[in-house]
């Protein structure tokens, strides 16, 4: 039987179907490209004895993209006396016709029909790759494989028992599913943070992180099996389509998240502008019916996309924006990622599981350094938000709270002492003869003494109550829970405070100071904080015009206490 077998088998021995094959079998095969118009079996199957097929090199075969249609010749010893099933697997999810022909001893056994131009349900098995079951009776069979497709020719055949081939196709699977699980996690995070702030940079980046993953399951059979199993025409066209439209979505989503608009508006026209040459040129492939045309485009367009983010990136990081550097680490990683992956279905490099999966590896490391990017971002712009409104809540010269900042922090307390009956006091200081200092030492020795007086009073009242510059040479302290005789007590301490304070000049000279306080305590007469405000403005009033230096209160009605 060997000798039949002529010149072929020179080029390697049958696999035995009692050993196991955990690889690729392309070393074990030989290859034979149409030239002349399309050849039968037989004639295929005489061109290998006659030793016309080329050995394979490597453990799966690539004929890059355009390929003209190929054979592929393999022999098969199955050395027990009995029949033996063994699954024949193409694991490429996207050449266009398949047909496999069994022959032993010169005659037909069986002959399979697969392809991606077939619907998914005229396939053998239930696999998102081309799945065959043939039965190989006692002795050498030979297996003829006949491959035409206009995508990247990528054959990686494996000949195993059917239980060694549902292991490996369990384990494929369950990797995608965490890839996928964690890309779904993502952009329903960002997603919510779209939903929750608004910011465009975040919905980018959940249909940068969709748009992967569509063109992921394109082209490694899940959409077909899943998705569109009744579109043929769409699954011909699926994989150029979704590689350019991930790249478009990759960029839209560095315009924004790089503040290009900003930064370099020109460079951010320019990327449009690319975008969407890119897509003018893909719709006249497809207008034309093209594939192959179509595919060129895409497959130059996804090789040129990883060395624009990663020019995007020094860019950013060049013009100082700290996020930047996250952003570079991410498009190296995709960088590489996608080159190995373009590279390999090429055949430029050889093609495996890392090679062609390194797209995927290259995504998590992108999606979890923008994740954290876009986090960074977050926490910049929550921090500058703080800071923002900290600013707007306080006074500059004095560091106090100013008049929006009391109203926000008292009208709760006000609200809960009118509600309940709580007492609340207001005090109202103004600094004595303020513009003799001025005058004499110049105002910004008076900004000094404004922000020492400032100082005198955070330390001195107590926790709960609250302080703010009211304006000019005023403060004013609102005392939640706190009775008359306790406000008094605390505008005692307080104008104390101030009076025992010492400001040094420019000169080397000090400086000492007085105010005179206004207090009113909360009663049925004060229907708002304001009135009763206003009430101890009148008693600052009565301060003034009692000699100053002194605290006068409001006892149903402006009268002095003590000073």
């Amino acid at each position: 039987m060997l000798a039949c077998l002529g010149v072929s088998l020179a080029f390697a021995a049958p696999l035995s179907t009692v050993v196991e094959h955990a690889s690729a079998i392309g070393r074990d095969t030989a290859w034979l490209q149409e030239s002349d118009g399309r050849l039968d079996w037989p004639a295929a199957l005489a061109a290998a004895r006659a030793g016309r097929f080329v050995p394979g090199t490597r453990p799966v075969l690539n004929f890059g993209i355009g390929a003209p249609p190929t054979w592929i010749h393999l022999a098969v010893d199955n050395p027990t006396a009995s029949p033996v099933r063994r699954r024949l697997t193409i694991e490429t999810a996207w050449l266009d016709r398949i047909e496999i022909y069994l022959v032993q001893q010169d005659r037909l056994v069986s002959r399979h029909r697969a392809g991606d131009r077939l619907p998914y349900a005229q396939r053998e098995g239930a696999s998102r790759y081309f799945a065959f079951d043939p039965v190989f009776a006692p002795g050498v069979s030979e297996v003829l494989i006949r491959v035409e497709t206009p995508d990247p020719m990528v054959v990686p055949i494996t000949l195993l028992d059917e239980e060694a081939a549902v292991v490996r196709q369990t384990r494929q699977e369950l990797s995608y599913g965490v890839v996928y699980g964690f890309l779904f996690a993502l952009m329903a995070y960002n997603a919510i943070l779209y939903l929750s702030l608004r910011s465009r940079r975040y919905v980018l980046y959940a249909v940068y992180l969709a748009a992967f993953v569509v063109m992921n399951v394109a082209y490694t059979g899940h959409g077909y099996a899943l998705l569109w199993p009744a579109s043929p025409h769409w699954q011909q066209w699926s994989n150029p389509i979704l590689i350019a439209l991930y790249g478009v979505a990759g960029l839209a989503f560095a315009i924004r998240f790089l503040d290009l608009q900003v930064y370099y508006p020109r460079l951010r026209r320019l990327v449009i502008a690319f975008n969407a040459a890119v897509l003018v040129l893909l719709g006249g492939a497809v207008a034309a019916g093209s594939q192959e045309a179509a595919l060129l485009v895409a497959f130059a367009f996804a090789f040129l996309f990883a060395f624009i983010m990663l020019a995007l990136g020094v860019m950013a990081m060049r013009a100082g924006q700290k996020p930047a550097r996250y952003f570079l680490l991410a498009a190296v990683a995709a960088m590489v990622g996608a080159v190995l992956t373009t590279l390999s279905t090429w055949g430029f490099i050889p093609y495996n599981s890392w090679t062609f999966r390194a797209v995927e590896l290259g995504m998590l490391v992108d999606a979890t350094l923008l994740a954290l990017a876009l986090g960074y971002q977050f926490r910049v712009g929550q921090d500058a938000r703080v800071r923002a409104e900290r600013l707007a809540h306080l006074d500059p010269l004095t560091g106090a709270d100013n008049r929006r900042a009391f109203y926000d922090k008292t009208r709760a307390l006000w609200s809960n002492a009118q509600r309940h009956g709580h007492d609340a006091a207001v005090m109202l200081l103004d600094i004595d003869h303020f513009k003799r200092v001025n005058d004499a030492h110049g105002h910004a020795h008076g900004d000094v003494v404004l922000r020492g007086i400032a100082g005198a009073l955070r330390q001195s009242v107590r926790e709960g109550d609250v302080v703010a510059r009211w304006g000019g040479e005023e403060f004013v302290v609102f005392m939640p829970d706190t009775s008359l005789r306790e406000a008094l007590v605390l505008a005692e301490r307080l104008r104390e405070a101030v009076g025992a304070l010492r400001v040094t000049g420019g000169t080397g000279g000090t400086t000492t100071v007085t105010v005179s306080i206004g207090v009113a305590q909360k009663e049925i007469v004060h229907p708002t904080l304001d009135a009763l405000i206003a009430v101890a403005d009148e008693c600052l009033y009565q301060a003034k015009a009692q000699g100053r230096n002194r605290v006068v209160a409001w006892l149903s009605g402006p009268a002095g206490a003590g000073a």
